[in-house]
């Protein structure tokens, strides 16, 4: 646990006004649980401590350096990328007042992070040369360093002093030291607890009610107690008095002690796991439910209320979750959960693949003990209107319970089969039961079976519902009825792909029926049906059970997770007025232990009595209260903008950058940084003076830019969390790219200048040159009239060898044009002459409506081929594919070479489908060419980006658009096309 989070448990309650009341907290068991080790990129597995900077970022320390954490991914600091660390070994974090990072670490030497910048505090500074176990901050700014071996320091700016057996502690090995609020410091040590003051140190031992030996934690609770943390348990000390905190506590070394917002006490134990002092009550979580390992080394709350726990073997966070998931850890006979009901005496029933449970408030009381057949697969339940529960089995039929009485029919009794997946109870007290081999309806005691050839569309029967009017509605595997009397009608139901499994039904209360899917979700209404499905936005095919909660929102059961809908946009996309439906998804990262909700048996989801939703799983019983979830989303996260890359080379992201003329690609990377769902948070970004609004990302934590013009920019990203608002909060960094000579204001100014300046000059000295031939001549006019004549005729001949230098002038400016727009090593085209040609086709393709689509090729590690061969072979690598490229293209093609390993096509009039074909061609034929001829085991292979004019206002956005197809590309595994 970090000294900060000692620190806040010392103030008043006042201050801890935002916890939630305790009554209001889950059980420790509900809690969602989430591990990391490092396969999931902790640098090493032993937590010893972790924090919280005031960005927002958790930090993790480990043997192997510190971690930070965005949610999504860990980022290491260790010796190789920092070298103010004194070793990889970090024992302790603190977050000091002023936002600092202080690093305690195993070979001594303070590590401090403040605004991006690393520094060191060790033994040239005074402290002493010996390994640092815990850092404090007092309630004057100044640190606290306690060492293994050679006692305490406490530094004020430059100014050390030390603390030792003289200064009266009872060892120099220390444990701890964190910070009261009335200004003392207090210190654990292997021969017991210490309080040092500015007037002295006071020590408390054995005649103070301490267990002889070590302390290695102190947590002070707001009513002026102190906990402490000794090699035999949990003492409680009042007015320096000490004693066992609760009889219910193992003896056991405890290591680590933390108070959450609420007020419950959490240990770290040696040997036990995780403990939580609640209203008196211990609570235990250890190795058998989920920890990684029972010697829990750190203990730590974020702002969003989140407990994190180091130990020995990894990670865990126990957090509150939409989803609450019960397992055979609450009572469940088996994880695998079929069905779920609420009668209408408030019990929940859960029936699953190894018998029946009913919930009692905290945990499921399986009923196989009472009777050995509710031990059977239970595939569905139904309330009984006369009382009892109705319980459909896998394999011994029908069962009836009540009142501890169980009564049973199978086919010797007249039931259809015995395999039960449905059962409906109608008003007049009929029972209709579906089974894997026909319909089947129990009246007045006598029983009739109905088959195929009495209407249904199968006899496998999924799922039944007695509707209001009397009929009852039927679900089979080849669509879905309705029984009227003992007649059953078939039911034409919609779709352009044709449903054949209906899973479950929904009634509201004008009689309208909404049935759950292998095609989506399908509303009848007054004899006329309608369907939403991935057309209207679903995220999948099949779903299995249909809920409306209190807000008027439609929950669906799937194989993927749990998605909610507003009952108002399925309403308006059933009528044909909204094209697509929101949909939010819920899985494993909101709280159930498994996505895969279960179908075919039911009811798979039900509404409670208040109001929460219960879905069957194969990994247990989830349920969710529709009216808790406001609370995860009421707030936008912090946001940090966390890298920078130009043309691929990362830059610290600074408040400014200022990028060089000709600047191709800019990546910008961010995150937001709450830990609750940080699957779910949606980003957009803007780029002030570039885009003309938001762009949203959803998910995607990156935005991409190329071939910006000069100027300045502002970069600006929120974010919001599922269902929130957007963050007002931005992020942003101002990015200002300077022009090319050619670009700059001014330029073309002057060179206009210059040549008027120059013409000016030549008709200066062409006027005086004029003048004195003319005098020349008439002084020579009389005198020598054959020598003028001679003269005459060199002039001429001199007038035709300026018309040949002219004729040579222009050929050699053909030729330089013709260099200005051709590559020579490829004899491509070049990305000048692309872009011009771009934007003139991209105006075509405008003014005519036309489709048009742009190719950006790129050879996968192309360095390596200069590095392993030669500059010479990666040459003649671009020399090859620059031909392969040119003979798989059509004649209306366009090609060129953009840039180092990087070629440009155009497809005018052609569609981003048939530009695709012509591209997998290419990068077909690129990937089987002979390279023989000058690399005998060389293999060239291109990444492929596409981008259709559709859209887009610009070529140039066409441009990005493709560059991030092509970074997708090239991050999905290369030697692929994307777009």
């Amino acid at each position: 646990m970090t000294r900060l989070m000692r620190f806040l448990a010392t103030l008043p309650l006042a201050v801890l006004s935002l916890a939630a009341p305790a009554s209001e907290q889950r059980p420790l068991n509900e809690y969602f649980r989430e591990t990391w080790t490092t396969r999931q990129g902790l640098p090493h597995n032993l937590v010893q401590g972790v924090a919280q900077t005031p960005d927002g970022y958790l930090w993790f320390a480990t043997w192997e350096g510190v971690a930070r954490y965005n949610g999504i991914e860990f980022r290491s600091f260790d010796r190789a990328n920092v070298p103010a660390l004194a070793d990889n070994g970090i024992r302790s974090l603190l977050v000091t007042r002023n936002g600092a990072l202080v690093l305690g670490t195993s070979r001594g030497g303070v590590t401090l992070l403040r605004d991006g910048e690393w520094s060191r505090l060790d033994m040239r500074n005074g402290l002493a040369q010996d390994e640092i176990m815990d850092v404090a901050e007092d309630r004057r700014g100044r640190l606290w360093v306690a060492t293994e071996s050679a006692g305490l320091d406490r530094v004020d700016g430059s100014n050390i002093r030390h603390y030792g057996l003289e200064e009266g502690l009872p060892s120099r090995s220390m444990y701890l030291v964190t910070a009261h609020a009335d200004g003392s410091v207090w210190a654990g040590t292997t021969e017991g607890l210490v309080r040092v003051r500015e007037d002295g140190v006071d020590r408390y031992g054995s005649e103070n009610g301490l267990p002889p030996g070590p302390v290695f934690d102190i947590a002070f609770d707001p009513d002026g107690s102190a906990y402490v943390g000794t090699e035999r348990g949990l003492y409680r000390g009042v007015d320096g008095r000490f004693s066992v905190a609760s009889a219910e506590l193992p003896v056991d070394a405890i290591q680590r002690l933390l108070f959450d917002r609420a007020g419950n006490l959490w240990l770290g134990t040696v040997n036990h796991g995780v403990l939580r002092l609640r209203d008196g009550h211990v609570e235990v979580l250890g190795s058998e439910v989920g920890l990684p390992n029972d010697r829990v080394a750190a203990l730590f709350e974020d702002r969003e209320g989140s407990v994190w726990v180091g130990t020995n073997g990894g990670l865990l966070r126990l957090r509150d979750a939409p989803f609450v998931t019960y397992t055979n850890e609450h009572g469940l006979p088996d994880d695998y959960v079929r069905s779920v009901l609420q009668t209408a005496d408030g019990t929940l029933w859960a029936g699953t693949s190894r018998g029946l449970a009913r919930w009692h408030g905290t945990h499921f009381e399986p009923l196989a003990a009472q009777h050995p057949a509710l031990g059977d697969s239970v595939l569905s339940l139904a309330d009984d209107k006369a009382g009892g529960l109705w319980v459909g089995t896998y394999a011994n039929g029908l069962l009836h319970w009540k009142d501890g009485k169980l009564a049973t029919w199978t086919t010797g009794d007249g039931l259809a089969g015995n395999q039960v997946r449905a059962v409906a109870t109608a008003r007049d007290g009929t029972v209709w039961v579906g089974t894997a081999r026909g319909l089947s309806r129990r009246r007045n005691g006598q029983w009739r079976s109905f088959s195929p050839a009495d209407g249904l569309p199968r006899e496998f029967i999924i799922t039944l519902h007695a509707a209001a009017d009397g009929r009852v509605w039927i679900g089979t595997a080849n669509g879905a009825a309705v029984a009227e009397g003992d007649a059953i009608t078939p039911l034409a139901l919609p779709g352009p792909e044709q449903i054949e499994d209906v899973f479950g039904f929904h009634e509201d209360a004008d009689g309208t029926i909404w049935m759950a899917t292998d095609r989506g979700l399908v509303r009848h209404r007054q004899g006329k049906a309608a369907v939403i499905s991935r057309r209207q936005g679903l995220s999948v095919d099949t779903v299995f059970q249909v809920v409306e909660d209190n807000a008027q929102q439609f929950w669906l059961s799937s194989n993927r997770g749990v998605l909610r809908l507003s009952r108002a946009e399925a309403e308006a996309a059933a009528d044909g007025k909204l094209n697509t439906v929101t949909v939010e998804m819920f899985g494993e990262a909101d709280g159930m232990a498994s996505a895969q909700c279960n179908g075919g048996s039911g009811p798979a989801a039900w509404r409670g009595a208040d109001g929460q939703v219960w879905v069957a799983t194969a990994m247990g019983l989830s349920s969710v209260d529709p009216a808790r979830l406001g609370r995860f989303a009421r707030s936008a996260p912090p946001l940090v903008i966390e890298e920078v890359r130009v043309d691929d080379r990362a830059l610290p992201a600074r408040d400014a950058l200022d990028l060089a003329p000709g600047t191709r690609k800019v990546e910008l990377h961010f995150a937001g940084l709450s830990y609750l769902m940080p699957q779910k948070i949606r980003y957009r970004y803007r780029l002030d003076g570039f885009d003309p609004d938001w762009v949203e990302r959803g998910n995607r934590r990156f935005a991409q830019f190329t071939n910006l013009a000069p100027g300045e920019y502002r970069f600006r990203v929120s974010a919001a969390n599922a269902g929130g608002d957007w963050n007002t909060d931005e992020a942003s960094l101002v990015l200002r790219v300077a022009p090319q000579l050619w670009q700059r204001s001014g330029f073309w100014a002057g060179v206009f200048l210059l040549v008027l300046l120059l013409l000016y000059f030549a008709y200066l000295a062409r006027t005086r040159q004029l003048r004195a031939n003319e005098r020349r001549l008439r002084e020579l006019i009389d005198q020598r009239t054959q020598d003028l004549r001679a003269q005459t005729e060199r002039l001429t001949a001199a007038d035709a060898e300026k018309s040949a230098l002219l004729v040579r002038l222009q050929e050699h400016a053909d030729a330089f044009e013709r260099q200005a727009r051709e590559d020579a090593l490829t004899g491509l085209a070049n990305r000048r002459w692309f872009d011009e040609q771009l934007a003139l086709a991209f105006a075509r393709a405008v003014r005519e409506g036309e489709p048009l689509t742009l190719a950006l090729v790129d050879i996968d590690h192309f360095k390596r081929i200069n590095d392993r061969y030669s500059h010479a072979t990666g040459d003649a690598a671009l020399r090859r594919v620059a031909d392969l490229m040119r003979s798989q293209l059509r004649p209306q093609d366009l090609i060129a070479r953009y840039g180092g390993e990087e070629f440009a096509l155009l497809f005018p009039a052609t569609n981003l489908e048939q530009a695709r074909h012509v591209a997998e061609r290419l990068r077909a034929a690129v990937e089987a060419g002979d390279c023989s001829a000058f690399a005998s085991d060389l293999h060239i292979t291109v990444s492929i980006g596409l981008a259709e004019r559709s859209g887009s206002v610009h070529h140039e956005r066409l441009v990005s658009q493709a560059d991030v197809h092509l970074y997708e590309a090239k991050h999905a595994g290369r030697n692929q096309v994307r777009g």
